[in-house]
């Protein structure tokens, strides 16, 4: 009998594309990326070959949802895999899979968080370079990696709004259904040898935490404040509203 499946449930900037990395390079893990990308469909072409869709065919796989999901799950069982994949919350949501997900105990939900206003930064900064991905292999092609952002607080509001309503998901979860088949993660513990065999264990896989493998590098890695070009304006903003206490550990 297959064990039980698993989603990473997160938002963009998050590393999540490093966590599912790790996790596909254990032996008895088959871990997909954004399997509800709104822009393309993700998988690898065996497996659109196998569930019969192209690059393209985005309504068509958005129709199929839980099913497309169900599909893969089957032809990486037979394959003794434990089946799993990490998408956002809004991808979710979009194709009416999410609650579904939250509420069912045959799934397993690894809700991955970063601090805020990291996770703020980055996606600015990424929506403002184009430069989502960084791995061993691109990592020296000249990307630009440093640019500084500028803060924008409708645009933070946004980010922390989305932040809230995936934190409450993840507690509303462990209430509802325990943390046999709800687990939390933070972004600073995914190289974490302690966590990443807490999670494997989690998941029911017999690999070990130690031997998992990822090219993704962090792309930034100078000071908070050197990459925005108005901190100053910025950090008033967390003082009058209250929200200073979000800044990371230094």
């Amino acid at each position: 009998m297959s064990k039980s499946p698993f989603v990473i449930i997160t938002l963009p900037r998050s590393g999540s594309y490093h966590l599912r990395a790790l996790l596909d390079s254990a032996p008895d893990i088959r871990c997909y990326g954004e399997i509800f990308k709104g822009s393309e469909v993700e998988p690898p072409p065996e497996e659109m070959a196998f569930v019969e869709l192209g690059k393209k065919d985005t309504d068509k796989r958005d129709e199929m949802g839980m099913a497309l999901s169900n599909r893969l799950r089957k032809k990486t069982g037979a394959e003794g895999m434990i089946f799993g994949f990490k998408d956002f919350r809004f991808n979710l949501t979009r194709v009416k899979i999410y609650q579904q997900m939250l509420n069912s105990k045959g799934w397993r939900k690894v809700f991955l968080f970063r601090n805020p206003i990291e996770r703020y930064i980055s996606m600015e900064r990424a929506d403002l370079t184009g430069v989502f991905v960084v791995t061993e292999k691109n990592k020296d092609a000249g990307l630009d990696l440093k640019r500084p952002i500028r803060f924008d607080a409708e645009r933070f509001e946004k980010s922390m709004g989305s932040h809230r309503r995936l934190t409450e998901d993840a507690q509303k979860a462990l209430e509802k259904n325990g943390p046999e088949v709800t687990h939390v993660l933070d972004y600073t513990r995914i190289n974490d040898l302690a966590a990443r065999k807490a999670l494997m264990a989690f998941l029911g896989s017999s690999g070990d935490g130690a031997l998992l493998a990822s090219d993704h590098v962090k792309q930034f890695t100078a000071s908070l404040e050197s990459g925005v070009e108005n901190w100053d304006e910025m950090a008033a903003y967390l003082e009058r509203t209250r929200q200073m206490d979000l800044m990371p550990a230094r």
